[in-house]
């Protein structure tokens, strides 16, 4: 089915692409086509013209561009303008050919001021250093095409069109200079520095401050004496003041990305704060402190925070102190909150976490308790602005006194630093693990099964025992079936009650869940034994085997079962005695591995089988259902009484068939045949109630 879209682009393609699209037409029948009344010929000579050579197709388009019928002056203007992009790759002289048949065109007073308009902009991406400039020249001295001009040579960007630009200034009267330096302004580099630094002694302020412009744009700190100057001496009344002590701001921010010249950056941002009337500039000055700065710019700070007249550029001081990210300027600061009030000291929060000097831990700790909604307020913010593990070792001082608002925006900043750490240290750990830890407490309900899945992440003991101290003041019915599974293996007889409560609460969903997703989990948990016995797995098993099997015929053969068993005794079959392999223990997350049985015969572990056996003792007579993997084929009793059989060539999934089966009260056999062709070998068995839930039984020894 067609998108909206793409329904548009191929109807405006048929329309634009009519069936006679024929590309052996000639330059001369396009040009015809072009110049008819009919759109669709237009747009077949739009399509192919460009394809023919361009310096035979461009005399040909000329007189088309300035005709009345805007689809034909519009065609005209876009095949001039594919023609010249693809003269922008030609060899030179043949690129240096067709500029200057454009430039001659544009020269052209007969031509209409619209057909030019286009040839200039065709000259504005092909212009380049070798072009002769007397046209453009003389086009830039002419007040009617002056800014057309100007906006072509900026455009082009070369230093051809900046030398053309410069050369101008010196034949333009001062309030035409403007226009030329601003466009100066643009330009990457500018060949006139020097006379463009006389016309700072303009008398006229516009030119002033657009001279300005362009020498701060090149980031030389010659000329900021001058501007200096110039700043100082202009009254703050004047129109243009704010724009030139901008420059000079410009100039600094400029000087310190180019050349890194970092002190002569602070020398000019401290003459802005000194000296500028200009709020808004004065805090640029301020930030650029703490973005080039060291620990010599504290006192330059301290120096506001502490002058209660700048009140108004606090909130930039704290940015810049928060910016300050070098080791020196720990101690100066914390010198320097010891010095304001508290409700100064919590702007300094996010630049003393950063530290994670201990003294400053001291500070933030005492700050958090003590100053309120404030504290919360500005913790919250920095956190969120600079994802950090540091700022998790303060979370349990806030925690309890959040507001609703306040806990949506704590959830919003653990997510973003979780999310932050792609590659985490082993020392961090723990605290991603306890990131997780609160996220898990604050979350909205469907948001916790994805933060479980960031807590196993990091299955470390520490995280662990972080976690579920915590975990235990929860309701344990909104804990999902991990996390309660860990909360439930450190519980103890002395809090029997909830361990059997937790118990029934595990039951029950994993009556309900995938037990492939639970296994998934919980595959590395330390507690990963207790697994078994809680999901109803038998996982004590007797073996015998392999024995010969037939794939043709596969449960035809029973080898002698059912009959009574003893394991104690060899298995006599065909003459040839079995020892039975006693007490085999379920692995991993249940399953039972039947390979090392091989290693008792010479026969390869292909086309065998071999047989499990084993009691269990049920409390009550129980319909119940036997759950089963194998790899491959089984053949299930209970009791000597076959209950079913499946031939099948598959790897061993947990729970696959579904048996129902019934136990009586006490003691009950089970004996499994697990067929194998080749590959793996081996099976799962495990008991549930008619509900679902892991079936109560014990395993009985032998």
């Amino acid at each position: 089915m067609l998108t909206p879209l793409l329904t548009v682009f191929l109807i405006i393609s048929v329309i634009q692409v009519p069936a006679d699209f024929d590309r052996t037409l000639s330059i001369e029948q396009l040009v015809g086509k072009l110049n008819s009344d009919n759109p669709q010929e237009h747009a077949i000579a739009r399509q192919l013209l460009p394809f023919k050579p361009p310096m035979e197709v461009l005399p040909k388009i000329i007189p088309a561009l300035g005709s009345d019928n805007p689809s034909i002056s519009g065609a005209a203007k876009n095949i001039l303008f594919d023609i010249t992009n693809r003269m922008t790759k030609s060899e030179q002289s043949e690129k240096a050919q067709y500029i200057k048949l454009l430039l001659g065109y544009f020269a052209d007073t007969s031509l209409n001021d619209l057909s030019r308009e286009y040839i200039l902009k065709a000259l504005s991406f092909i212009v380049d250093e070798e072009t002769p400039p007397d046209i453009l020249q003389k086009s830039l001295l002419q007040p009617l095409w002056r800014e057309k001009v100007r906006t072509a040579l900026v455009e082009n960007g070369t230093m051809l069109s900046a030398k053309i630009l410069c050369n101008s200034l010196s034949l333009l009267s001062d309030e035409e200079k403007v226009a030329i330096l601003l466009g100066l302004y643009q330009m990457e580099k500018v060949p006139c520095i020097e006379e463009i630094a006389v016309l700072l002694d303009s008398p006229m302020m516009s030119v002033k401050v657009a001279s300005a412009r362009v020498i701060a744009n090149t980031g030389s700190v010659l000329y900021a004496p001058k501007l200096l100057d110039m700043c100082k001496s202009t009254s703050e009344t004047e129109p243009l003041y704010q724009e030139l002590w901008d420059t000079y701001i410009r100039l600094a921010e400029k000087a310190a990305l180019n050349g890194g010249n970092w002190d002569y950056t602070i020398f000019m941002y401290r003459n802005v704060i000194e000296n500028c009337k200009i709020s808004e500039i004065v805090e640029s000055a301020i930030i650029g402190l703490g973005r080039y700065g060291d620990e010599t710019v504290i006192p330059d700070l301290e120096a506001i925070l502490l002058n209660s007249e700048k009140e108004r550029f606090y909130m930039s001081v704290f940015y810049a102190i928060k910016m300050l990210n070098i080791p020196a300027a720990t101690q100066p600061m914390l010198k320097l909150c010891s010095k304001l009030p508290k409700e100064k000291q919590i702007y300094l929060l996010p630049f003393l976490i950063q530290r994670n000097n201990e003294e400053g831990k001291t500070i933030v700790q005492s700050l958090l308790k003590e100053t309120g909604t404030n504290g919360k307020k500005m913790f919250l913010n920095a956190f969120y602005e600079t994802p950090s593990l540091l700022y998790v070792d303060y979370i349990p001082t806030i925690i309890e006194t959040l507001e609703e608002s306040e806990k949506q925006k704590l959830v919003e900043c653990l997510w973003r630093v979780i999310a932050s750490y792609h590659e985490v240290e082993e020392s961090d750990k723990h605290l991603i693990g306890r990131a997780s830890l609160y996220l898990f407490k604050l979350c909205p309900e469907e948001e916790r099964e994805m933060v479980l899945e960031e807590i196993k992440k990091f299955p470390v003991p520490e995280t662990v025992d972080v976690i579920l101290p915590e975990l235990g003041k929860e309701d344990p019915k909104n804990l999902p079936f991990p996390l309660l599974f860990e909360l439930y293996n450190t519980l103890t007889d002395d809090n029997k009650e909830k361990r059997n409560q937790i118990y029934e609460i595990l039951r029950e969903q994993l009556a309900t869940t995938s037990l492939e997703k639970v296994i998934g989990n919980i595959s590395n948990s330390k507690n990963l034994p207790q697994f078994y016995s809680l999901v109803g797995f038998v996982d004590k098993w007797n073996l015998l085997g392999p024995f010969p099997w037939n794939t043709q015929t596969p449960f035809d053969e029973n080898y002698g079962f059912p009959q009574p068993i003893s394991i104690d005794s060899p298995y006599k079959y065909k003459e040839k005695d079995y020892v039975w392999k006693k007490d085999v223990s379920a692995e991993g997350w249940g399953y039972v591995g039947l390979m090392g049985l091989c290693s008792q015969s010479s026969i390869e572990c292909e086309n065998v089988c071999a047989f499990a056996y084993t009691k269990i003792e049920a409390p009550e007579d129980t319909s119940a259902f036997a759950c089963i993997g194998s790899d491959d084929g089984f053949r299930l009793w209970i009791n000597q009484e076959e209950i079913t059989n499946k031939y099948v060539d598959r790897g061993m999934k947990v729970d696959e068939d579904k048996v129902e089966i019934h136990l009586k009260k006490g003691e009950n056999e089970i004996l499994l045949q697990i067929t194998q062709i080749k590959g793996g070998w081996n099976f799962c068995f495990r008991l549930t109630d008619a509900s679902g839930k892991p079936l109560i039984f014990n395993i009985k020894p032998l």
